[in-house]
């Protein structure tokens, strides 16, 4: 596992170093933070505040992430998720439960085929959706505080492309998408 601060197994110096250390650093040739430091970085922290700010919702990462996807697709039938959100149909079924017996969404039957279920938010879940919309907007507006518009869409334009590349999803976070949980 790799922690924060490094890149690989080299533990990247603090940024706080002394001409002394400084000058040994060189002469080890240590690599500089660079890109995947930097997004590792900021991803942590976005996710910690996130995380922070949701408390008061009284939900984690993934269930704000189904309720807006939900709210998104509000009357599709749980499968067209499981699909759109190419996550194993147990993974969403998990949440969606959690999320109906917290009185957030519901689950229908399809008027055309009683097998389906259909998802829907609740007054309550339209109420949450509408705080995290709230919340999603200031979180964002706080992680682009030293940036200008511009800088900002620049910069957006330029993380899609690089998720494209690696065939990330750009509107699924691979939190949701896949692997292991662990929280903040």
């Amino acid at each position: 596992m790799i922690l924060p601060g490094t890149i690989g197994a080299v533990i990247i110096p603090p940024v706080e170093t002394t001409l002394d250390t400084q000058s040994a650093t060189q002469a080890l040739n240590l690599p500089q933070p660079g890109l995947a430091f930097l997004l590792s970085t900021l991803g942590w922290h976005s996710h910690a505040l996130w995380a922070e700010r949701l408390v008061r919702l009284r939900l984690d990462a993934r269930q704000a992430a189904m309720l807006l996807h939900v709210a998104a697709a509000e009357g599709k039938p749980q499968q067209v998720l499981v699909r759109a959100l190419r996550i194993p149909a147990s993974r969403v079924v998990a949440l969606v439960d959690d999320l109906e017996q917290r009185r957030l969404l519901q689950r229908r039957a399809d008027a055309a085929d009683r097998r389906v279920r259909n998802l829907h938010l609740t007054p309550q879940g339209k109420r949450v959706v509408r705080q995290l919309t709230e919340l999603s907007t200031a979180h964002e507006a706080q992680l682009c505080g030293g940036l200008k518009p511009a800088e900002r869409e620049q910069l957006l334009v330029l993380l899609r492309k690089a998720a494209s590349g690696l065939r990330i999803s750009p509107t699924v976070h691979s939190g949701l998408a896949g692997g292991e949980w662990r929280g903040p």
